[in-house]
């Protein structure tokens, strides 16, 4: 299932606004994406675009988003906590809501950087690729070629800048492994997965991609139940078990004592749609 039918399974759909969009909404829709959306999008990409002036025109100018926050914001004031049908009509909306600011980086140019200078942190194109690289790899989909830009060997740039770019290049190049017939492809999956590990550096969004990397290699490798057989200890040195680690890390990001943002609360969410329950991303060999 692409992102969008993941997004779309609730079947909820934004609501007919009660008046036109005016200034003051427009005011409000937009303090919602600076204090909420945009950060959390920034920290999950790794980049500055959303609050830049590129990512902020991109949502000043697309209608249909602001209409949208605006029907996201009318719901929440309508919404009391004791309506349990309501909370979760809000929270099947911001679903849409995370997703739909999220793509607004599609807007910016499509190119692979290439050089040995890396591109600056609000870079449209890099951004744009690292959006994409994830929808393919929620998607269940894989990569024709790695749109990322390679790191550098390069000592004046800041370690943990390459150390990110290194990251997000592992992960693009593991969806570019497909299966293939009479070939294992185990131990490329494996070397890519050690090579992500090695940069998690405590990042919250790295870990939520690494383990859903894993997912993706380990999970079509067991039944669905596989969890019924686990030892009371895990060691991660059983493919079973990492991947038993890593679906609950997933859960438990996407649950709202979780993820410390909207964002990664709702990408795991939507992971967890896509890899667990119903799992519809997930093709057993």
């Amino acid at each position: 299932m692409k992102v969008h039918e993941l997004v779309g399974m609730s079947g909820t759909v934004p609501p007919a606004l009660d008046s036109p969009l005016t200034s003051e909404r427009l005011a409000e829709v937009r303090d919602l994406y600076d204090q909420v959306y945009a950060p959390g999008l920034e920290k999950f990409f790794e980049t500055e675009w959303y609050t830049k002036p590129q990512g902020v025109s991109a949502l000043i100018s697309n209608a249909a988003v602001n209409e949208m926050l605006a029907g996201f914001l009318q719901s929440m004031a309508k919404t009391d906590a004791n309506d349990v049908a309501g909370m979760q009509y809000s929270a099947n909306l911001e679903f849409r809501v995370v997703w739909d600011l999220a793509s607004l980086v599609y807007t910016s140019e499509y190119k692979v950087n290439v050089g040995d200078r890396l591109p600056p942190s609000d870079d449209g194109s890099e951004a744009r690729n690292r959006v994409s690289v994830f929808e393919a790899l929620l998607s269940g989909d894989y990569l024709d070629q790695n749109p990322l830009h390679p790191p550098p060997a390069n000592s004046d740039i800041r370690l943990h800048r390459i150390r990110e770019f290194k990251f997000w290049y592992w992960l693009a190049e593991f969806l570019r492994l497909v299966d293939q017939p009479g070939m294992d492809m185990l131990r490329q999956r494996d070397y890519f997965l050690g090579q992500m590990r090695e940069l998690l550096d405590g990042r919250e969004n790295r870990d939520v991609l690494y383990s859903l990397a894993v997912i993706r290699a380990l999970a079509p490798n067991f039944p669905p139940d596989f969890e019924s057989t686990l030892p009371p200890h895990l060691d991660e040195s059983d493919p079973k078990n990492k991947l038993a680690v890593a679906r609950k890390f997933v859960q438990d990001e996407s649950q709202v004592t979780g993820g410390t943002t909207n964002v990664v609360r709702r990408f795991a969410e939507l992971a967890v749609r896509a890899f667990i329950v119903p799992g519809n991303n997930i093709i057993r060999r």
